[in-house]
């Protein structure tokens, strides 16, 4: 009997492969925004000298670690802690740049070099396993700030050609954490959609509909200003769905726009970094009616991070069911998946581990 089942399945994936030669060629989806360089860090160093090298080489591993697990407490980890004491067995490349920049060394300022090292994703990623520690992949949702400052008595929303430290500090912070960064273009679309009074008051609404053209992931707004010494924001940001506020002060702009991205990254890592639990899912899709849509769909299917297998085990009339071996918590696949919007999900039969989703034709 299951020789039979073989047997037909076989013959179906035969028939779409007939229709399909007589058709056009594979077209791939586009997935999530990815991350690239995750396993790349950049350090600052003194010289070339073995030990600014393995000091360099220890602080671009916990880079890395923060970066791909999405835990800023990473090194608070025993075996973690143990593992930054020999970085080498992590990395398989490195070299230096020179900068402008200075470092100060025994209060004598030097000039200063950028280390880079390469660091190896499947030594990272095996580490974060044995540690017990999320491990995000480079599919990652991508944020869009909408922030206000005021200067004096204007206000402005800042664009990513704006000059201000503010943004410099988001953009080297996102990239500290992972995070695609998204800034509007504020052409005259953005003009008559939004007002920088309405960032600076944190209308929502208004906010969500001014970034509907960018399609984000998330969405982040904030005003911020400097006051006698101290820089303060208040914070709104959005994910899922779902609105959190916050107020936050730093003595200086760079600290403050660290805290939040810190907070923001922590809030979405906790959502689609994934755990070292394993398990198998049952995945039925309806909507697959060609050789084009089958193999599209197989590789997402493979391509997804939480993904460790995937196995055809019926097509017919239209609807592929496939058993996947995942890693983590199934609702992370189904909020990753959700990322993308090439499947739209129909059922999600938690307790009998089971997903029907619907493909879209694109």
């Amino acid at each position: 009997m299951r020789n039979r089942t073989r047997s037909s399945l076989i013959s179906n994936i035969e028939k779409l492969l007939f229709s399909f030669v007589l058709s056009s060629a594979l077209v791939f989806p586009v997935s999530a925004i990815q991350v690239e360089d995750l396993y790349v860090a950049e350090v600052l160093v003194a010289d070339e000298g073995r030990q600014q090298l393995r000091a360099g080489a220890r602080a671009g591993l916990l880079q890395v670690l923060v970066r791909v697990s999405g835990d800023i407490a990473v090194q608070e980890n025993t075996l973690i802690r143990n593992s930054l004491r020999r970085p080498s067995d992590f990395y398989d490349q490195y070299s230096y740049e020179s900068t402008d920049r200075t470092l100060l060394v025994a209060e004598t300022e030097q000039s200063a070099k950028i280390l880079r090292l390469h660091f190896e994703p499947s030594a990272v990623a095996r580490l974060l396993r044995q540690a017990n520690l999320p491990v995000w992949g480079s599919n990652r949702p991508g944020v869009m700030f909408w922030i206000a400052i005021s200067d004096g008595n204007q206000r402005r929303i800042l664009s990513e050609a704006d000059e201000s430290e503010i943004v410099v500090s988001l953009v080297e912070q996102a990239k500290r954490r992972g995070l695609p960064v998204l800034f509007p273009i504020l052409d005259l679309e953005d003009a008559s959609r939004i007002t920088s009074a309405e960032v600076w008051g944190a209308f929502l609404d208004r906010i969500e509909r001014a970034s509907d053209r960018y399609e984000p992931d998330a969405l982040m707004t904030a005003r911020i200003q400097q006051d006698v010494g101290r820089w303060s924001g208040k914070w709104s940001y959005r994910v899922a769905g779902s609105w959190q506020s916050v107020e936050s002060e730093a003595v200086s702009s760079g600290e403050l726009v660290r805290q939040m991205v810190d907070q923001l990254a922590n809030e979405i890592a906790g959502r689609y970094a994934l755990g070292s639990g394993k398990g198998t899912l049952d995945v039925t899709v309806e909507g697959v009616v060609s050789l084009k849509d089958y193999a599209a769909l197989s590789e997402y299917l493979e391509q997804l991070t939480p993904v460790l297998n995937s196995s055809i085990v019926a097509l017919q009339d239209g609807v592929a069911r496939f058993e996947l071996k995942i890693e983590g918590q199934s609702a992370q696949l189904v909020e990753l998946i959700g990322l993308d919007q090439r499947l739209i999900l129909l059922n999600e039969d938690s307790r009998n581990h089971r997903l029907l989703y619907r493909w879209k034709q694109i």
